[in-house]
């Protein structure tokens, strides 16, 4: 009974979440497809330098006298374009690398195991570092070194599971029964490691608007666009800091933790509901037929 209300105040809370993270990325969304229609001025008008907040400029003006406000929605658009490119792109690779990984065997699989193995433990912003600092730095630049040491993570999740997926009775099954290894491969094993590749894409979208923050701060970004990450680096390199201007220091770091938070919400939802969405077709499938590890046959019996 003390389970079931656990469980039932859990999935309540995950909701509120995860509508919590809607809201909040929405908003941000808002801001890098319209920032002329939202921002109060221009980003590039110029007034007063270091104004302190107030009615005019909620988030006061930095050294060159430009509004911290308008300059943080406009910058919206490079966080947020860089972050989901570069996570879609290490999505692709990873659950390209991570199915062919799991389905290839002998020495093959071990060459493939090991190459991810060997980006999954080298430190990401050291070669992230490295790579930006012989790119030119633009917003592709920044996508590309970020897609570059992204993907292992998604690989070895997808890995893992086509792994599990290729064990299956039915995949057996069709093995015996003659199937081709390419149909098998994308008719049925690839359609059902998609839950874990779309989980891995939220997560990575987080993961990758980190990255390209943290790049941008360190004056390796996306040279010539403005992000929330090259706002803080121009706080801290033009008297922001040494003036107590913590608004213009603080602010994009404030956005980029509500947009982790959001993305983090929604991540664990959609985890939530497809595991218990797996343990649904576990419990139905516990009479020992096809598919009992609860994956699907994806149309298979209806066609021959």
């Amino acid at each position: 009974m003390k389970k079931s209300a656990s469980l039932k105040l859990n999935r309540v809370l995950s909701a509120v979440l995860f509508a919590l993270g809607i809201a909040v990325l929405a908003v941000f969304i808002l801001f890098a497809i319209a920032p002329d229609a939202i921002a109060p001025y221009n980003p590039k008008l110029s007034f007063d330098t270091f104004l302190e907040p107030s009615a005019e400029h909620i988030l006061g003006t930095n050294n060159l006298g430009y509004d911290i406000l308008s300059e943080l929605i406009h910058a919206s658009r490079t966080t947020l374009t860089v972050g989901l490119l570069s996570a879609l792109v290490c999505t692709f690779i990873g659950t390209i690398a991570g199915v062919v990984a799991g389905c290839a065997k002998g020495l093959t699989g071990e060459i493939l195991n090991g190459f991810i193995n060997f980006f999954i433990i080298i430190p990401m912003l050291p070669l992230a570092i490295v790579i930006g600092a012989y790119l030119s730095g633009g917003a592709l630049d920044t996508v590309l070194t970020i897609s570059l040491i992204g993907w292992c993570g998604t690989a070895r999740a997808v890995k893992a599971k086509t792994e599990k997926v290729k064990n299956s009775p039915y995949i057996r099954l069709m093995r015996g029964l003659g199937f081709s290894r390419m149909r098998i491969l994308f008719r049925h094993v690839l359609p059902n490691v998609l839950d874990v590749a779309a989980a891995r894409y939220i997560t990575s979208v987080a993961s990758c608007i980190l990255l390209e923050s943290t790049l941008g701060f360190l004056g390796v970004g996306a040279a010539g666009s403005m992000s929330w990450g090259v706002m803080i680096n121009y706080a801290y390199k033009f008297g922001g800091l040494a003036r107590g201007a913590y608004n213009w220091l603080l602010a994009p770091g404030v956005c980029i933790m509500l947009l982790e938070l959001a993305f983090h919400f929604i991540s664990r939802f959609i985890e939530d509901r497809l595991s218990a969405v797996r343990d649904g077709r576990s419990k139905k499938a516990s009479g020992g037929a096809i598919g009992a590890d609860g994956y699907a046959v994806a149309g298979e019996n209806s066609k021959g």
